[in-house]
């Protein structure tokens, strides 16, 4: 219980440390490449409309990454998905996890935070992560974003219209 505390405490020195030094710029994307997308896995989220929208904004399937933050202990990834939970963090703060330490430090084109519920595990994985672009929902912290649409999780395709629509006039895709 006290590490758990301790744990939940180091992160959240490590995100705000993160945040406070975050330089982001979409003028250097000159066209949309990578994609990553962070999801809460606590919800039934749709893989395919996700790998869709890569499709739509002209990503390749092996250029687009998912990681899901799940709650429970099982961690089974699948074919179009990988997870992460908990464990995945050490008493510092710190990434333990390879696959996720190798997510967070790769350099996305941009990254989608599709999750409305502040939670520190996915709010950490958003901060710390490299992409040089970050879009996201309204509810979370609007530090972690660079482009904040204010759809909800419960309407995906009103969230995809508006990040194609902002997209385009930022001449990202």
């Amino acid at each position: 219980m006290i590490l758990k505390g301790l744990k939940r405490n180091a992160i959240k020195k490590n995100i705000e440390a993160h945040l406070k030094k975050r330089n982001s710029s979409s003028d250097s994307i000159s066209t949309l490449k990578t994609l990553a997308v962070l999801v809460d896995a606590s919800y039934d989220i749709n893989i395919i409309s996700l790998i869709k929208l890569a499709n739509e904004l002209g990503v390749s399937p092996d250029k687009l990454k998912i990681v899901g933050y799940k709650e429970e202990k099982d961690l089974d990834d699948d074919k179009d998905a990988a997870y992460y939970n908990d464990k995945s963090f050490g008493v510092s703060g710190g990434v333990k996890s390879n696959s996720l330490q190798e997510f967070v430090n790769k350099d996305y084109d941009v990254l989608i935070s599709f999750y409305s519920e502040n939670k520190l595990e996915l709010n950490y994985v958003a901060a710390v992560s490299k992409a040089k672009f970050k879009v996201g929902f309204g509810t979370v912290d609007n530090r972690i974003n660079d482009l904040i649409i204010g759809a909800t999780v419960d309407n995906p395709n009103l969230f995809i219209k508006e990040l194609k629509k902002y997209l385009k006039i930022l001449q990202i895709i």
